[in-house]
């Protein structure tokens, strides 16, 4: 599932030093980096997940198979322990940010462009054959400003970052989130998806080598 999420050097690992057993049980699997070290996740109370972050990438994922036809709102409530350092998630190298929500789309042969069509076989041998063909991430970072879409600096327009919330926003405190992600996916890909795939978490201080704690919890899909 992991073919847009980062470079070629990327690691699906499910064994108990990757990931706590009991994120595994609710489906969880770690996702890390070649050559980076990985964050720290846990769980935080019943749907919350926590994840630490010094000098570290990495993230969790775990497939939804969401009908975005009947629930296209994707909600969720999010904070942060410190101040989100500043950087530039347009720019390889400097795109770190505190926590962010990743959403995955079915590959769409269709929809897809001329090189996605291409690349496909080459893809699903590397990663499978349920390897996303779009991605959307929510980020907290301090970059932008709210509702701004930046294109990822390694996938360009085949993974899309929407700012959530900047270093303007409170510290120590539930932040709640609320977007329509059919309305996002046609602002940023320009066609209506029909599900979502999976869901992601991630936190990214590797370049900035700052360090922080994040809290994710009631990730809910429903109407509008």
């Amino acid at each position: 599932m992991l073919a847009l999420l980062g470079q070629a050097s990327i690691s699906v690992a499910t064994t108990d030093s990757a990931i706590p057993a009991d994120l595994a049980r609710h489906g969880w699997e770690a996702i890390t980096f070649d050559g980076k070290r990985a964050n720290t996740f846990q769980r935080c109370g019943e749907d919350c997940i926590a994840v630490e972050t010094e000098t570290s990438v990495s993230m969790i994922g775990r497939p939804v198979m969401t009908d975005l036809a009947n629930m296209p709102v994707l909600s969720w409530e999010w904070k942060i322990d410190l101040p989100v350092v500043p950087s530039d998630l347009s720019s390889k190298g400097e795109d770190d940010r505190a926590v962010a929500l990743y959403v995955t789309f079915p590959y769409d042969p269709e929809k897809a462009s001329f090189s996605e069509n291409l690349m496909r076989p080459v893809v699903e041998l590397a990663r499978g054959s349920d390897a996303p063909g779009r991605v959307i991430s929510y980020v907290w970072g301090g970059f932008g400003e709210r509702g701004q879409v930046v294109e990822s600096p390694y996938f360009g327009g085949l993974n899309a970052m929407i700012v959530s919330r900047t270093q303007a926003a409170p510290v120590g405190e539930w932040v709640a989130e609320r977007f329509d992600i059919i309305a996002d996916h046609e602002r940023v890909f320009g066609w209506t998806p029909k599900s979502a795939q999976h869901i992601l978490i991630s936190a990214d201080s590797d370049d900035t080598q700052a360090d922080n704690r994040a809290y994710v919890r009631k990730i809910v899909f429903g109407t509008r």
